[in-house]
């Protein structure tokens, strides 16, 4: 069974895309979007299946549709067989109560469970993905078909660490 990335990444790409053809224009770009996801850069391939293919980058100086959400990138990495694609989406924020906000909506998602990789706490997504925050600015999400494989997950969190444990000690202490 060939593993589906989470729908949160397709909702994010067609508001983003819907947002600026409504508008009819081309969007104008977030210069700190722009500077935060130049520095997140993971162009290599990982074992002979999964070789990098493409990374795509749309900042959005406004955004109506989703509130503080400025910056969206999209890394893919591509097999020789068919559906066989793990991608990374990345969104940035440029207030952090806007990234808490979509971040407590997220993880009410179907399909998220809280859970650890090599001893760093993040969102499971299903079978084949995780989910994390920096709890500042950016939101992961990595998955595909294979899942990815542990050295991906590991370079991804070196670049952007996850601070869901503290996020959710926080929420545990509040309630």
């Amino acid at each position: 069974m060939k593993a589906k990335y989470p729908p949160l990444v397709s909702a994010i790409a067609l508001l983003v895309s819907l947002s600026a053809v409504a508008q009819g224009q081309v969007p104008q770009k977030h210069p700190g979007a722009e500077k935060a996801m130049a520095k997140i850069v993971l162009e290599e391939d990982f074992g002979d299946e999964l070789k990098f293919h493409s990374r795509e980058v749309v900042t959005l100086a406004q955004n109506d549709r989703v509130p503080g959400l400025n910056g969206l990138m999209f890394m893919r990495w591509k097999g020789d067989g068919a559906g066989t694609e793990v991608m990374a989406s990345v969104q940035w924020f440029e207030k952090k109560e806007d990234l808490l906000a979509f971040y407590a909506g997220s993880k009410k998602r179907k399909g998220f469970k809280l859970g650890e990789f090599d001893g760093t706490v993040l969102w499971k997504v299903g079978e084949s993905g995780y989910s994390w925050t920096d709890g500042e600015h950016f939101m992961v999400s990595l998955g595909g078909s294979p899942p990815p494989p542990p050295e991906m997950v590991k370079a991804w969190l070196a670049m952007i660490t996850s601070k869901v444990a503290d996020l959710e000690k926080e929420n545990d202490g509040g309630s």
